[in-house]
């Protein structure tokens, strides 16, 4: 198993209880989250050696976040604890045609505090193999931007494989700036996420608003070559209603393109479902599996993730590997 460390914000976040809407709401559910936490948690329950980069505060939320973290085996020392706040956000889930809502409350929170300019990469990357980040992370702050790019760009000196989410939120920041913030980091990527409208919207990849694989596998080509990336990933997902959904993978290396089988499921909570995808492709690559197999567990993955309620994956590996040996029975079509 690969040693590996996660870097961004983790959050509170907190749900009305039976699906009801915030204004509604006197009663919330309460969970821990964040893109990078997320993978965090889900690699940890695949058996890797899990570290996590963040800032806390120090306080008894602090503290529940943190536990939350080693709960799973996620190793919280290289956390910075100082007197800001935990960041929130505010989930309320869709029903029916309703959709769902986030709403952000995050500002001065902790991580947003860091000191850049303190932080020992010697020690942040000391015995590790890969770094996964994504794009939540530059999008919080001008200081969290340069985190990133200095975090990429310190890795691969150490010949650190990056991975990199595009996980680009509307609510954060504009196109332009994710665009500019992107092809920054690009040139130090060796694993990708990033779907078909990333491409179109971000890269100037040409129109990909009605999906379609084999341009998807064209621009993987081109972004491939343009920024010397060995594997591309993502889901291209159906939305049904807000509580059944559609989804199939795709990934990409070395000219060779391969998609998993469609998988209709129903949904308890979708919240962190592109984080566990993630995380199982991260999985297969580092434990060398068969590319058609690991686009099959991502995949998996993610879909177990919309089973349980929280931000993050309850499962281990085999346990998917349990999902996709009953594949051709109930999951998939």
């Amino acid at each position: 198993m690969a040693n590996v460390i996660t870097i961004g914000e983790i959050l509170q976040r907190l749900t009305p209880i039976n699906k009801q809407k915030i204004t509604q709401g006197n009663l919330f559910s309460s969970y821990f989250g964040g893109a990078e936490a997320n993978v965090a948690v889900a690699l940890s329950r695949f058996g890797h050696d899990v570290s996590y980069f963040t800032a806390l505060p120090i306080n008894d939320l602090g503290d529940a976040a943190n536990l939350n973290l080693q709960r799973v085996g996620v190793d919280t020392s290289l956390i910075v604890r100082n007197e800001e706040r935990l960041g929130i956000y505010y989930y309320e889930e869709g029903f029916s045609v309703r959709p769902p809502k986030v709403i952000y409350d995050r500002k001065h929170s902790s991580v947003l505090h860091l000191d850049v300019g303190s932080v020992n990469w010697n020690k942040i990357y000391e015995t590790k193999e890969v770094l996964h980040i994504s794009g939540i992370t530059p999008a919080l702050s001008e200081e969290m931007k340069e985190l990133t790019l200095t975090a990429v760009k310190e890795a691969k000196k150490r010949d650190i494989q990056v991975s990199f989410d595009f996980n680009y939120r509307s609510k954060l920041w504009s196109i332009q700036e994710a665009r500019e913030t992107y092809v920054k980091i690009l040139p130090y990527v060796d694993i990708c996420f990033a779907g078909h409208k990333d491409l179109a919207v971000f890269l100037d990849m040409g129109e990909l608003e009605t999906f379609n694989p084999i341009l998807l596998e064209k621009h993987y080509q081109n972004l491939a070559k343009s920024y010397h990336i060995n594997i591309l990933a993502s889901t291209y997902r159906k939305i049904i209603s807000p509580s059944k959904n559609e989804l199939t993978g795709f990934i990409y290396n070395s000219g060779k393109f391969y998609k998993s089988d469609c998988v209709s499921f129903e949904i308890l909570d979708r919240i962190g479902g592109g984080d566990a995808f993630a995380a199982g492709i991260l999985h297969c690559i580092l434990t060398n599996m068969d590319l058609q197999e690991t686009i099959h567990f991502g995949v998996a993955s993610s879909v177990l993730k919309h089973a349980v309620n929280g931000d993050s994956i309850e499962f281990s590996t085999d346990e998917v590997f349990d999902l996709l040996a009953n594949r051709d029975k109930d999951v998939r079509r």
